[in-house]
């Protein structure tokens, strides 16, 4: 494995509110106790991921400290994920009761995403919702 494999670029996040609504208009669902997976394609040849939580999920330290564990995740699994997706988690409040207790830690996260980026892959039958050229650097374009 590529060290450049390993790392979580910005192009790897989603980050505009017009991803967040696209994901969130034409996604489908995918429901586990502890998130809601919304996923739609993207047209890429590299996934990207968001994360939302809500302010009841918990103080910010906990809201910021789940983040970063689910992109840690995300960026030591890619290979897991299949590419070409908008994916975006969405905590729940089953999570938010446990992970307060501090029940829930890195490795249970690792296990519960990874069971949700294997129901992404089983899934490849939807129509191609693609997004701009601009996250394609010029090497990738013909």
């Amino acid at each position: 494995m590529n060290l450049r494999d390993q790392s979580l670029s910005k192009n790897e996040r989603l980050r505009r509110k017009a991803d967040f609504d696209r994901v969130f208009k034409k996604g489908k669902s995918i429901v586990d106790p502890f998130f809601v997976v919304l996923y739609v394609k993207n047209g890429l040849p590299f996934s990207r991921i968001g994360i939302s939580i809500r302010r009841k999920f918990g103080k910010a330290h906990l809201r910021n400290r789940l983040r970063r564990l689910v992109k840690e995740v995300y960026r030591t699994n890619k290979q897991v994920f299949p590419e070409g997706y908008d994916i975006l988690f969405i905590a729940r409040k089953d999570l938010s009761d446990l992970f307060k207790k501090r029940k829930v830690g890195y490795f249970d996260i690792v296990q519960i995403i990874k069971r949700i980026a294997e129901k992404i892959g089983e899934t490849s039958d939807e129509k191609d919702t693609t997004v701009s050229d601009r996250f394609l650097q010029k090497k990738d374009l013909p």
